[in-house]
């Protein structure tokens, strides 16, 4: 047998809510998009029980969405939005509420697999997108005006003129590439998992930061539900996940200072590694990175998606540019355009986390007295505390 030769205007790597977005943006071109998932599996959401993954979702990351025409089916699925927010370290705390910036609510958290489940449905009904999943990627060739990627066993190649890795932290794309990347392990992982806790969250966002490293409550859609992030060295980590339900239970509730009662139930609990990523470069001639793939951070802001989509949204922004002027393929000064604007961004929010990290990580006196000093001042400051939310939300920049 020959060798089978598919020829698109764009292949995506990633089926993941990224790459799912990325594909779904492009689509409003006439260009053949074929989206490669190397999973192959189209995520269920299950309304009898809570995803262990959750993910913030802001209001530009909302509107987002509603230009796909997607967040809808989010809503009738599941999502459950959060009005106030509550940080504390010791003696210091901050506090923001939706109300006192015109808001019904500050964002959203919502269930990765709703997200996913609706992204795929709509995906599939899409006609210029092909979704090739369960594959696995051998071997990335460039050409003048176009790149072929041969899949495994050789029989396949799959050739565009620009393809774009949205998938994932150890992406393929980039280490076919030679990209590089910068690197750096936090010493940290973080435990999630859903709990039941005796006093109603009330719809607030809560993250206490203690030396060893900070533990948020995220409320959901039932009152009295909360998915939990607790990063912590990993040796505190494998202790945690060790424990008895009844055990983590009490270690929990001790941990948070019983903001919320006793927690009284423990959902399945998972654990991964927290290590910082940029990419040395998101973009070559026809090819460019976005989301997990192009950077990842550390999760105690809850960015990581929403910087993803922020890839995604613009570089599709851009791309449709050079096609609406009749150019068959995208320019390489476009593609320069768009690294220079999300990499600047994206590595100041890297940039903060690890501040943040430190700062609140560290136990030196001068420091604990500076942090509790900073955080009541602030929480004392409406201007700056929104000048704090409106970037965080998306919706301006400091």
């Amino acid at each position: 047998m020959g060798v089978s030769k598919k020829q698109y205007d764009i292949i995506i790597i990633g089926g993941g809510i990224v790459g799912l977005s990325m594909a779904l943006l492009l689509a409003e071109s006439d260009k053949r998009i074929a989206l490669l998932d190397r999973k192959g599996r189209v995520e269920s959401f299950n309304p009898e029980q809570y995803d262990v993954r959750v993910s913030a979702v802001t209001p530009a990351s909302v509107k987002l969405f509603e230009q796909l025409s997607v967040w809808a089916d989010m809503v009738s699925l599941r999502v459950s939005p959060f009005t106030h927010m509550h940080v504390w370290d010791g003696q210091g705390q901050i506090q923001f509420n939706a109300a006192s910036m015109g808001m019904n609510e500050l964002g959203y958290f919502v269930e990765n697999n709703v997200m996913l489940q609706v992204l795929w449905q709509r995906v599939l009904a899409t006609a210029n997108i092909e979704l090739l999943n369960d594959i696995d990627l051998d071997y990335l060739q460039r050409h003048e005006h176009n790149s072929n990627i041969e899949l495994h066993g050789g029989d396949t190649v799959l050739s565009a003129a620009l393809i774009i890795g949205a998938d994932g932290a150890q992406s393929w794309l980039r280490e076919a590439a030679h990209m590089g990347i910068t690197e750096r392990n936090y010493q940290h992982h973080a435990l999630v998992c859903t709990v039941k806790t005796e006093k109603a969250h009330d719809k607030t966002a809560r993250q206490r930061f203690m030396p060893e490293g900070p533990l948020a409550f995220l409320p959901l859609g039932s009152a009295h539900e909360s998915s939990i992030v607790w990063s912590s060295a990993p040796t505190h980590i494998d202790t945690l996940i060790q424990l008895s339900n009844d055990d983590f239970a009490l270690a929990l509730t001790e941990a948070f200072q019983s903001k919320l009662g006793a927690v009284i139930e423990v959902g399945p609990r998972a654990t991964f590694p927290l290590v910082m990523r940029h990419a040395k470069q998101y973009v070559q001639p026809g090819l460019a990175l976005v989301g997990d793939a192009a950077h990842t951070v550390h999760p105690l802001a809850g960015q990581g998606l929403n910087l993803g989509l922020a890839d995604a949204a613009l570089l599709a922004e851009w791309v449709l540019q050079d096609y609406a002027h009749k150019n068959e393929r995208v320019n390489y000064s476009t593609l320069r355009r768009y690294e220079r604007a999300r990499k600047a961004e994206n590595a100041t929010m890297l940039a903060a986390m690890d501040g943040f990290k430190h700062l609140f990580g560290n136990d030196i006196p001068l420091l604990k007295w500076l942090r509790h000093r900073g955080l009541n001042l602030t929480n004392r400051l409406d201007f700056v505390k929104s000048l704090i939310l409106q970037k965080a939300m998306g919706i301006a920049v400091l």
